[in-house]
């Protein structure tokens, strides 16, 4: 029987590296735990609180999240072993919640039950690949008595014009349970136990002219927009962000690119009071393939946000992130990760915040047939600078993090998937505390 062996997802790792700007969301900023890597598993979301920009870094997914909140269930990313054309899914699951509202006070334990149904479609046109993939969820929270349906797509155009110029053309939309949402017991404005739908939408087109044997210019737009069903406890003033963004990439032969990106962006909050504000951003991005087990990613940036009409909200600083990729034997995968992020922080007259993150993932593949994944993850948030609202006023939050996960595809076409959880949130502020212990089981039938 052959071994199984993790190579083939390296390389497809290393290969959507070198894409000029795919619409995977590593971005900057604070992370609302989410599907790609280097997001956040202390928050059940997608995307960081800054702006996007789109990413060269490829994180993989963790598992620190739940059916009622699961990392993106889409992907416009592909594989050159991915079988083309159209596979319809369909997807039942069961989780228990021991604190689902994620308060400090009186928990509520409840059963959250999932039914879903997906398609997604991949196929190579000569030198053009098309990938949209789909998928619709119905969620029924037995003691709460809610029931709330999601619609998530990835849709993207991988172009290409001769040998010089490529890119890509995206569309994402994510719909999302937000469990770290700011609320708790008598905080002025907050609803405790609220359980708030999040939607993030992202598009982005960006091109690639190649000039020389290892030389790329790259060039392009992007759009974030954040809503949440609830707006008075949104953690961001669901941002929407236009941004214009270029660039210049260095390609070597074993496949390691250095990218340098600036990107200027204008944009204001749907909630709240607070004013429009400009972004100014400059990366620079590296994967390095140090050999056929084992590569990094790196990110290091300069970030200025400025609101025109509240200077007490401006800040700047240095965002960054480091990951590493090691396929320690055929069997075994290791990820590991820091990034320190900042985000705008809307509960008073000003201030921001400052998170600084680390994970560690490892994943044995005991049979061909099943793997077994772990994650260990603390994310430390600081309130720097607050006006305005005296109780964020040296604030500091920490999340925690412990998942295990086992995988076992029963045939070609079924895949079953059971998780243990454990999230707690230590704050400074007492009410914002939580602790929850979540267990799940999924089945999944793909043809």
């Amino acid at each position: 029987m052959k071994k199984p062996s993790f190579r083939p997802l390296l390389t497809v790792t290393a290969a959507a590296c070198m894409l000029p700007a795919v619409a995977l969301h590593a971005q900057t900023t604070l992370q609302s735990p989410g599907g790609q890597l280097g997001e956040s598993a202390a928050q059940p979301a997608g995307q960081p609180m800054s702006t996007p920009m789109g990413g060269s870094v490829v994180v993989p997914m963790s598992p620190a999240a739940s059916i009622s909140q699961p990392f993106p269930p889409v992907s416009g990313t592909y594989s050159e072993a991915e079988r083309e054309g159209f596979h319809p899914r369909a997807i039942a699951g069961i989780e228990r919640d021991s604190n689902v509202t994620r308060t400090s006070g009186p928990k509520t334990s409840d059963t959250i039950t999932q039914l879903g149904l997906g398609l997604r479609f991949n196929k190579r046109y000569g030198l053009q690949r098309v990938v949209v993939d789909g998928e619709f969820d119905h969620y029924d929270f037995d003691k709460l008595s809610t029931k709330y349906n999601t619609v998530n797509y990835a849709a993207a155009w991988y172009f290409a014009l001769g040998n010089v110029i490529d890119g890509v053309a995206s569309a994402d939309r994510r719909q999302f349970r937000d469990v770290t949402i700011n609320s708790a017991p008598g905080v002025p404005g907050s609803l405790a136990g609220t359980i708030n739908r999040r939607t993030e939408r992202n598009e982005l087109v960006e091109g690639r002219y190649k000039f020389g044997a290892a030389w790329r210019l790259l060039a392009g737009a992007q759009h974030f927009q954040a809503t949440s069903t609830d707006p008075a406890v949104s953690w961001d003033g669901d941002p929407s962000i236009n941004s214009a963004r270029v660039g210049v990439q260095y390609e070597s032969a074993t496949g390691s690119t250095l990218t340098g990106r600036y990107r200027h962006g204008t944009g204001d909050y749907r909630v709240g009071l607070a004013p429009s504000f400009k972004d100014d951003e400059t990366e620079l991005v590296a994967h390095y393939v140090l050999s056929p087990k084992t590569a990094l990613d790196g990110r290091i940036a300069k970030f200025k946000r400025e609101h025109d009409a509240a200077p007490s909200r401006n800040f700047d600083g240095t965002t960054g992130s480091l990951s590493a990729i090691w396929d320690a034997t055929p069997k075994t995968r290791l990820v590991a990760g820091y990034s320190h992020d900042l985000a705008s922080y809307l509960g008073g007259t000003g201030g921001h915040q400052e998170s600084d993150r680390y994970y560690i993932a490892p994943v044995w593949r005991a049979t061909e047939l099943t793997s077994v994944n772990f994650r260990l993850e603390h994310e430390n948030r600081k309130f720097v600078d607050v006006t305005g609202a005296p109780l964020d006023v040296g604030r500091t939050d920490k999340f925690d993090v412990a998942a295990i996960g086992v995988d076992w595809q029963v045939r070609r076409t079924i895949g079953v998937s059971g998780q243990y959880r454990n999230e707690r949130r230590s704050s400074s502020l007492p009410g914002f505390n939580y602790r929850a212990n979540v267990i799940g089981l999924a089945v999944k039938l793909t043809l």
